[in-house]
């Protein structure tokens, strides 16, 4: 199919009537709040700003969403001032976000902001699986964002964006509109994304506000180092188990998840509008973090990718928490699924990120000693 055309805002999708008050907002919608990213957003919210926040969670009532937020905010050790949270529970996928007629138009008119980090982020499934969430939803904030009073949407994407055949050999990437028809993408998640931004694109000409903030490969925060089990954190935990490692060379932008949320709250603060790069600008090549490890008493062998598959494949049985990563490379003949899409040895340009920054104290750490030991502790 066609991505490109893809790339369509409904017809009674209703333009803005106005543009967003300049005000620092009352209160700010929310999605995404039982997920990764979206905790630190809610702990960054709140921290740097004084808004209400209204979290929009899929679960049975507001009391079972208010405590699966509570859960993932524990999990990563973060704690909120909860009398300025409140749950909303309902669903990006149905019309009106599953909330009756009159609850709609209360946060329509009451909501003076919109964060919109959900996404279906799972690898496996097609474009055609993912277009509801992560292409619906968006469109899902559009309509709110225009009902009412006008209301800004800060919308995470992500790099991978990137993977378009657009971008092959494409050595810097700039915080610019996403060109070309969409072709060569091998997942279904930086399709639907690409997509999602492209969709915003058309938004942001007919007079909506929204800020599309491409996250990179986001890691555990600075002060525990906590991260989730992706599928790149997985392949380097077999091989520090394995004691042996691809023989392959590849870029790993590290973004510390708590810097991406920050940055992205701060710019928010702003008039910020186009496209915003929460991508390190310093990465690191899988070569020099392997031999980073070994320089901290860790023995790593590197051996050609198949061999190394194959002795994966035959430590894996009985290894549920491995199955994901067996999968996601039987899927791939040359089994070099790490250095053979385009963010993986590409640089990502953060200028307009820095200058929105400016002044705030918000940067991107670098990749250095301490970090990288929070990250990868013995064992």
């Amino acid at each position: 199919m066609s991505l490109a055309a893809e790339v369509q805002l409904p017809a009674d999708l209703v333009d803005p009537r106005e543009q967003p008050r300049a005000a620092a907002p009352e209160r700010a919608l929310l999605t995404g709040a039982t997920g990764f990213l979206g905790a630190y957003v809610l702990d960054e919210v709140l921290r740097r700003t004084s808004a209400e926040v209204v979290c929009l969670v899929r679960a049975a009532d507001a009391s079972e969403g208010l405590e699966r937020i509570r859960a993932n905010l524990a999990h990563y050790e973060l704690e909120v001032p909860w009398e300025r949270v409140r749950v909303l529970a309902g669903s990006l996928e149905e019309p009106q976000l599953g909330l009756e007629e009159s609850a709609y138009r209360r946060l329509a008119e009451e909501t003076d902001c919109l964060y919109h980090v959900a996404a279906n982020v799972n690898f496996l499934p097609t474009y055609e699986k993912l277009k509801s969430a992560n292409v619906g939803g968006l469109l899902a904030m559009l309509r709110l964002a225009a009902c009412g009073v006008a209301k800004p949407i800060h919308h995470v994407s992500t790099y991978s964006v990137f993977n378009a055949a657009d971008y092959h050999g494409c050595g810097l990437a700039g915080e610019q509109p996403l060109e070309g028809e969409g072709e060569g993408f091998r997942r279904g998640y930086p399709a639907s994304k690409w997509v999602a931004e492209r969709v915003g694109d058309l938004a942001r000409a007919r007079g909506w506000s929204i800020a599309s903030y491409r996250a990179g490969l986001l890691t555990g925060d600075q002060r525990h180092g906590r991260g989730k089990d992706d599928m790149l954190s997985l392949n380097l935990a077999a091989c520090r188990e394995l004691g042996v490692a691809q023989d392959l060379d590849f870029l790993l932008h590290f973004t510390p998840v708590d810097y991406a949320a920050a940055a992205l709250v701060e710019i928010s603060r702003g008039a910020a509008q186009g496209h915003y790069h929460l991508v390190t600008e310093r990465p690191i090549g899988w070569r020099p973090l392997l031999d980073w490890l070994e320089s901290r008493g860790e023995r790593i062998r590197r051996v050609n990718p198949l061999e190394w598959y194959d002795l994966f494949k035959s430590r894996a049985r009985g290894r549920a928490d491995w199955m994901a990563l067996l999968f996601l490379l039987s899927q791939d003949p040359t089994r070099t699924f790490w250095n053979d899409a385009n963010v993986y040895s590409m640089q990502f340009e953060a200028t307009r990120v820095r200058a929105a920054l400016a002044g705030t104290g918000v940067e991107c750490p670098p990749l250095e000693d301490a970090l990288l030991e929070l990250y990868f502790k013995p064992g």
